[in-house]
Order: C-alpha cells, then structure tokens, then sequence
C-alpha cells in the first residue's frame, strides 16, 4: 500500500502521472504514490472500490489534482471526503487553468498547490516530505551551496531534486501546460 494517494479523472491522466513520477523521484521509491484512476495499479479482477478504499485507509497523503473539469466529476470529491473523514492530510493541486483563489469550500479551507506557480513543485514536494515524516528537499534558493558544503552525498541528493524539478516541468510543458520550474 502506498502512502500517498492521488485523486484524478482518467482524461487528466498524464498531470497525475507527472506528479505521482515528481514525488517518487524527488522523495524516493518509498514515497511512491498510488494512482486512483490507473489500470497498472488496480488489477483485473479486483474490486476498484474496495482497492480504492484500502488504499485510501493506508494513505498519510491524499493529493487532490483539482482543474475545472475534475471539480465537477464525483469520485474525486468522494475520495477527498473519504481522505477527510479519515482526517488524512489532503493537499489540493490546482492546475489546468484553475488558480488556487478560485477553489471552492471546502477545499478553499486547506493551503492548496498551483502548479502553474513558480515554487509551488516546490512547496508540494516539501509539504508531502513533512505530512510523511522524511527528510524535505533542500530549499533550491541554497542548494547549490549547500551541496558544495556537505560533500558528495548533499551533492547527489542536489542533482536528484534538481532533475526532479525538470522533469516535472517538462512533463507540463508536453501537456501543454507552463510549469513552475520555467523559471529555473
């Protein structure tokens, strides 16, 4: 069971799988987040609601890819009022045209991701780290620094966050949408 969780609509496939492959690279294979809407990782055979569910009860994490078509779809609005209930930490990730300003109630209540912000990847990355308790990435605005202060291993985890970063962007920019990390 994965201990994050991400809430999609199928037609939105490729912003969840840009996120899920960004928190698995940036956090480490451990952090590797669950699909709600991806046939690779519920099987033939099984019950997707009760797969759903069991994955939902295991979650720390429950990211939210909220844009203006998938406000409207009701499975993700019953993941995130499963997550809720079950007092998961939710985090809303806006994205597609829809700003975190414009998030209706209840989710307008959680600090929300935009990944249409700069910094927000960021922002996302660190938040998932601390709500699951291991190490958050090195803040970009001294990383350079810092990898040359803490030797070789501080330097590998520099390039690893480093490409994270870019390729998060890149997998937005071929979904036709601007990243965050345009600006790096």
């Amino acid at each position: 069971m994965a201990q994050v969780f991400i809430s999609f609509i199928h037609e939105e496939a490729g912003y969840a799988e840009a996120v899920q492959a960004f928190i698995t690279q940036i956090l480490g294979p451990e952090a590797k987040p669950f699909l709600s809407s991806d046939k690779l990782q519920v099987y033939a055979g099984e019950k997707w609601l009760d797969r759903i569910m069991d994955e939902l009860k295991e979650a720390k994490v429950v990211i939210l890819m909220l844009s203006t078509e998938s406000m409207k779809r009701p499975w993700v609005n019953f993941e995130a009022g499963a997550a809720w209930t079950r007092e998961i930490k939710t985090i809303p990730v806006c994205f597609g045209g829809l700003g975190k300003d414009f998030i209706p109630k209840p989710y307008s209540n959680l600090q929300a991701v935009d990944l249409q912000s700069y910094g927000d990847d960021e922002y996302l990355a660190r938040s998932v780290a601390h709500h699951l308790g291991v190490p958050e990435p090195v803040d970009r605005r001294h990383a350079a620094g810092l990898a040359v202060l803490g030797g070789m291993e501080s330097e590998k985890r520099f390039e690893r966050e480093k490409n994270a970063y870019k390729n998060l962007a890149e997998a937005l920019r071929k979904l036709n949408m601007p990243g965050s990390l345009d600006k790096n």
